[in-house]
């Protein structure tokens, strides 16, 4: 029989441990029968399971557990499992009274009387669904970090261990390195230096280095599986737990193979462009030098082969000589200069409607003599009925006058020579023949390379650069045109064509030669030069066309002639001892008007822009010829 005290003392005990259960609002707790019928519901399993005590009572517990899993007996083996070992725990899905499911942590504890008798379960069950989709989303972000980690191709990322052995391995460490993962993981990270590096334990300092700074950057040389190096930037960062404890490291190597090559084809390229500029800065004072000799030279030549009636008759074929001569190395100066133009694409082109056949007719004009030296038989038939194209009119003049050039100098005395033109296709096409030394087969592919003369000995008997037909084949390109050369080999002669799109319209065309003569009008001109001969011969011929002249060799000795007397013009060179042209033409201008005319032996179009910008109105490139320069003052007399 049990005493009355014992009695009350229990219940005086059981009771606030029940109110404690009761009271639970997070956990559901409640009590099973040995065969899983709910016998007692707390607060928090209403709360959970949204059952009142009333509802759930009595009813079996397997109703908390999904369709599958009470298919399956899951319940049974959980309540099994608990009285064979004191307690089952378990993680699962479970569902609420309105059939919807929260994921849960269940603990199932058996209970047993005082004679060892099992007298139920006590459940305890908890809402982890928030914690569980936390998880997830960390699972998904950690996958997709090893997903975008492991796909990452233009850097080696990997793990290593405390110790330096490899832990992970992606696809850029396998492409970078050589090694597939299976034979480098568990290896240590040493093997990518070099012999030298390890001998000098880097890859050593560079783990106590990360440890102890946090991270380490490092570049040098590193080994792939093949043995081979190459340049590579490495960033080792140390990889601590919450403890503070090292847990390893993380490694990024960047091949730096690509970008060092990039940095040096910049470096090469700024070499070039420098390279090209200071070649072009040579040309352009190289052209300025030799031109400079060569204005009094042909200017006193032309001058006395225009006056040829005056001079003793043995000596015209001389001076004709002289002149010519001049004017072709004036050519070669200016082919060197073109060719610059032309490869820095900077050749500007005055474009206007050119009558062809004008512009042909003129050039074959400029080998006149050549012609009548060699007693060569030239035939002309300009027939094309459309002869009017778009285009600049000495440019073209330019083309026709090589052409016309290579056919005089390699067809031998009394060879004949043929030119025609006709229409293709709304086309103008110029065709010159000759019968002169031909071409062989295995030249013919480069005749239009620069510097190319075919072999030596053709160029060291004719002479020339080699310059003409690739400025001719550029030029025509340039004017949307096409240009062939063509020769049955070797002593058969060779033909030429020019193919160009015709233009239409009504105006009259442009046309490329010198206007008819002109009355003299009175002009006043200052010639501002310092080379003594150029300047003697320039202010003969200058008086020779009728205009009065006045003589000046520095840009403070132009400007007290200026300021003294009336002028209508300045004749300036460019480069003089105390300044330059420009400061004779800007200082002039802003004492009264006056027309500039630059003479110069810089003809590159910056030139021509920069004397156009500093006020001169003209633009005369050493050698000056006599008749270019009665041109232009002419137009200025009649301005």
């Amino acid at each position: 029989m049990i005493e009355p005290e014992k009695t009350t003392r229990a219940l005086e005990t059981e009771e606030p441990f029940r109110l404690l259960v009761e009271s639970v609002r997070d956990y559901a707790i409640f009590m099973l029968d040995p065969t899983g019928y709910v016998v007692s519901w707390n607060r928090g399993a209403e709360r959970l399971k949204q059952y009142t005590a009333e509802e759930i009572i009595g009813q079996h517990f397997s109703r908390f557990y999904p369709a599958a899993d009470v298919a399956a007996e899951k319940p049974k083996r959980q309540l099994e499992i608990a009285a064979a070992e004191g307690r089952a725990e378990d993680e699962g899905w479970c569902i609420r009274k309105d059939g919807s499911r929260f994921w849960a942590w269940i603990v199932i504890t058996a209970i047993y009387d005082r004679q060892g008798k099992l007298a139920g379960f006590a459940e305890v069950t908890r809402d982890l669904t928030a914690q569980r989709a936390a998880e997830e989303r960390l699972r998904a972000s950690e996958v997709q970090f090893r997903l975008l980690v492991d796909r990452v191709e233009e850097y080696a990322i990997y793990l290593l261990d405390p110790t330096g052995l490899v832990m992970t391995w992606n696809h850029g460490a396998q492409k970078i390195k050589g090694f597939a993962a299976s034979e480098i993981v568990g290896k240590h990270f040493a093997c990518f230096y070099t012999a030298e590096d390890v001998a000098a334990n880097r890859p050593q300092k560079n783990l106590e280095a990360a440890a102890r700074l946090g991270h380490v950057r490092d570049q040098g040389p590193r080994v792939r599986k093949d043995g081979t190096t190459f340049p590579a930037e490495v960033v080792i960062t140390a990889l601590h737990d919450d403890d503070g404890t090292l847990r390893g490291f993380s490694k990024v190597t960047r091949d730096l193979t690509d970008q060092l090559r990039t940095r040096e084809i910049e470096a090469e390229k700024i070499a070039a462009v420098k390279a090209n500029a200071a070649k072009d800065e040579f040309l352009a004072k190289l052209s300025h030098e030799l031109r400079t000799p060569l204005t009094p030279a042909l200017a006193a030549a032309s001058y006395m082969a225009e006056n040829a009636t005056e001079l003793p008759a043995e000596f015209i074929d001389d001076i004709h000589l002289i002149r010519r001569n001049v004017q072709l190395e004036a050519r070669l100066i200016d082919d060197l200069l073109d060719l610059t133009r032309i490869s820095t694409g900077k050749i500007h082109l005055n474009l206007q409607r050119v009558d062809a056949h004008a512009v042909a007719n003129d050039a074959l004009k400029i080998v006149g003599s050549d012609v009548h030296r060699k007693k060569q038989s030239v035939t002309a038939d300009f027939a094309a009925p459309e002869r009017i194209i778009w285009g600049d009119p000495i440019r073209l003049e330019q083309v026709f006058w090589n052409l016309i050039n290579n056919a005089v100098k390699f067809t031998p005395p009394a060879g004949e020579i043929n030119i025609k033109t006709s229409n293709d296709n709304d086309r103008f096409k110029f065709v010159i023949t000759d019968s002169g030394i031909g071409i062989a087969a295995e030249q013919q592919a480069d005749l239009f390379a620069a510097f190319e003369q075919g072999d030596t000995g053709t160029s060291r008997q004719f002479g020339g650069l080699g310059l003409g037909l690739a400025i001719c084949k550029n030029l025509v390109e340039l004017h949307g045109g096409t240009i062939q050369v063509n020769s049955r080999g070797r002593g058969f002669g060779t033909s030429a064509t020019v193919e160009l799109p015709c233009h239409h319209g009504a105006e009259e065309p442009a046309r490329n030669g010198s206007d008819a003569p002109r009355a003299t009008q009175a002009l006043r001109v200052l010639l501002v030069e310092d080379h003594h001969d150029t300047r003697r011969i320039l202010s003969r011929v200058i008086e020779g066309f009728g205009y009065t002249v006045a003589v000046a060799g520095s840009v403070a000795e132009a400007i007290d002639i200026f300021r003294r007397g009336r002028f209508d013009a300045i004749l300036s060179d460019i480069g003089l001892p105390d300044g330059t042209g420009y400061d004779v033409i800007t200082k002039a201008r802003a004492i009264r008007p006056v027309i500039g005319i630059a003479l110069t032996g810089y003809g590159m179009a910056d030139d021509v822009r920069r004397s156009e910008e500093a006020g001169f109105a003209h633009h005369l490139t050493k050698p000056v010829d006599v008749t270019e320069l009665r041109t232009v003052l002419r137009a200025a007399a009649s301005d």
